[in-house]
């Protein structure tokens, strides 16, 4: 194995783990596939014509498509990560009353 092989496997790994429990179901992955694909083809057609709004529209249509086809998602894994730490916060509070 070579330097580059290596440093492609590391840099795989890095997004697995990354991606680990982001994953999504395969209603919303083909959801994401279609509208993605249908955000691509309008900003696609527009590039011309309002080149800023089209490639902000390209982006987020190519990032729906291959949040689709991969069927991670690191923002889920982000939110349940999250929801993860504030289940196990333990939460002390102290009231004070006065007459």
């Amino acid at each position: 194995m070579g330097i580059i092989d290596q440093a492609v496997d590391k840099m795989k790994t890095k997004l697995d783990d990354a991606c680990e429990h982001g994953t999504i179901g395969s209603s919303e992955r083909m959801l994401s596939v279609i509208a993605g694909g249908f955000i691509l083809g309008y900003s696609a057609k527009k590039l011309l014509k309002k080149p800023l709004a089209a490639i902000s529209g390209l982006t987020l249509g190519g990032a729906l498509v291959a949040r689709g086809v991969s069927g991670k998602c690191p923002i889920v894994g982000a939110i349940e990560d999250a929801e993860q730490q504030e289940r196990n916060l333990t939460l002390i509070e102290r009231r004070y009353f006065e007459k």
